[in-house]
């Protein structure tokens, strides 16, 4: 039987697995760099064109559980990227595979997991898509990266 690692709250020894967890990462956005303090503020924030005020205000946020709470307000629903929907679970990869490739410590983490069955627990997750209910997107992506780490594949 294998074992079953399930995370989502900001707590526990395996919420490093989360995209709420602070491992900052730098991306290229429309052209820019930028420093993300998590992948959830790049998710987040993934939604707007960068030289929207709103992707700003997003990437300036402490806690990026207010990141995902903002866009969910009236304001921050309409006007998004064009196609964001349709590149959300690829958007979210790309975040967590630079997390995994630029925090070593993250890293590590991840390999230590072995070979458990890593699971996003969480209603929040499970209505997007990304929990367990919708197939464990995230769990499935990190499974993957884990692999990739593992048999130390440059492509992360």
């Amino acid at each position: 039987m294998s074992v079953e690692i399930k995370f989502c709250l900001p707590v526990g020894e395996h919420y490093f697995l989360s995209p709420l967890s602070e491992f900052p990462i730098r991306m290229v956005v429309d052209g820019q760099e930028y420093t993300f303090p998590t992948v959830e503020h790049y998710y987040q924030a993934m939604k707007f064109y960068a030289n929207d005020s709103r992707f700003d205000v997003i990437l300036k946020l402490k806690n990026p559980d207010d990141a995902r709470l903002l866009t969910k307000t009236d304001e921050y629903k309409v006007n998004r990227r064009i196609g964001f929907d349709d590149m959300k679970f690829d958007i979210m990869e790309k975040g967590l595979r630079a997390k995994f490739a630029q925090n070593k410590d993250a890293a590590d983490l991840l390999l230590k997991t072995g070979d458990a069955i890593l699971i996003k627990s969480c209603e929040v997750c499970y209505k997007c898509g990304f929990g367990r209910g919708g197939n464990n997107r995230l769990g499935q992506i990190l499974m993957q990266i884990r692999e990739e780490l593992r048999n130390n594949k440059s492509h992360l």
